[in-house]
């Protein structure tokens, strides 16, 4: 591999890849990962905003 140079990503290249095959895996089994806001209260009477994850269908696409 004489005179060869391997060039790593750049980390904007590889969130593009990551989202590239996120977006195949999820048109591939028909879900995504979904984050909704929600309150939770804490000990001291107060209230702080969660970010909570789960996993949704994603929309069917109109036959025409």
């Amino acid at each position: 591999m004489k005179g060869t140079k391997v060039q790593s990503k750049t980390q904007q290249e590889k969130a593009q890849e990551f989202l590239g095959e996120y977006q195949k895996l999820s048109e591939t089994h028909g879900y995504r990962i979904v984050v909704t806001p929600a309150f939770q209260a804490r000990d001291d009477g107060t209230w702080s905003v969660v970010l909570q994850t789960s996993v949704g269908r994603l929309p069917q696409k109109e036959k025409e």
